[in-house]
């Protein structure tokens, strides 16, 4: 699976790239040569709307992506030939961490209120946030959909 780095320009991709599954770093406040060395030493495709990163990138001979769009949804429609946009194996949105599904009986952390639907939760392993498939699901999955036709 491509394991991405995106420039400060790409916060909100990078959430959703992770919820997707992808192991993307985020590093807002680095200088453009720390992201081209990272992306280099960690074997990890740049993602940026800077024309000139990208190509450095290219020259530099670090695997680069350079996205057009402004919008989240013209953004993963860029990316939809090289990603898939499935849902199946999230990771953190909030820092990249693995997701574990809570069982009954589990030793993992509990959230302070339950949700009120009473379906399946997961924890990062990371930073221990719990998710649950709520309303925002519904509507991340509609974007998709749309994305895909």
């Amino acid at each position: 699976m491509i394991r991405f780095l995106a420039d400060a320009m790409l916060g909100k991709l990078v959430r959703w790239l992770r919820i997707l599954g992808y192991d993307t770093e985020y590093l807002p406040l680095s200088q453009d040569a720390d992201l081209l060395q990272t992306a280099a030493d960690d074997d990890r495709t740049l993602l940026t709307r800077d024309v000139a990163l990208h190509r450095e990138a290219v020259r530099r001979g670090v695997g680069s992506i350079l996205l057009q769009a402004h919008s989240i949804r013209g953004q993963l429609k860029e990316l939809s030939p090289t990603i898939s946009l499935s849902l199946s194996n999230s990771r953190c949105p909030i820092c990249n961490g693995e997701l574990a599904l809570n069982r009954v009986g589990s030793k993992a952390p509990r959230p302070l209120q339950p949700p009120a639907s009473r379906g399946e939760m997961w924890h990062c392993v990371c930073c221990g946030k719990i998710y649950w498939n709520g309303r925002h699901w519904d509507s991340i999955t509609e974007i998709l959909a749309d994305i895909s036709r």
